[in-house]
């Protein structure tokens, strides 16, 4: 395993979905190898490699003025509590400075999100996939 000094972080570069897919199999999310590389090249996305290996990423859609939606911020476990993921937190709220961020996260993942800056917004909604 590389020390934080050796781990690369790309933006928008090309990725699989077999690598994609590890990565979202290896924290317990299900993924469809289906769709998950067009999801990622519709949106901005940053990844992270120790080598060759993606150990890690974040993606955004944002409409670059006013608001931008963070999807899928995830580490392998393995490089967790290293600063990766705030890493990645902090080039997206830099390429995307002067607009609202916002995101839905999983249980347990709260405070991760609280020191990056985020607070808890009671006027969000959403419709949920299987519902609509």
């Amino acid at each position: 395993m590389a020390k934080n000094d050796q781990i690369r972080f790309k933006i928008n570069n090309p990725v699989s979905a077999k690598e994609l897919i590890e990565v979202f199999k290896s924290v317990e999310w299900r993924k469809s190898e289906k769709n998950i590389v067009q999801a990622f090249q519709n949106s901005y996305y940053i990844t992270a490699y120790d080598g060759e290996k993606l150990i890690g990423f974040a993606r955004a859609i944002s409409d670059n003025c006013y608001y931008t939606n963070i999807f899928d911020v995830i580490v392998r476990p393995e490089y967790q509590g290293r600063g990766i993921g705030k890493k990645m937190m902090l080039m997206l709220k830099e390429k995307f400075s002067g607009t609202y961020f916002f995101l839905t996260y999983t249980e347990g993942r709260k405070k991760f999100y609280e020191k990056c800056g985020f607070e808890l917004n009671d006027r969000a909604m959403w419709i949920h996939i299987h519902k609509s």
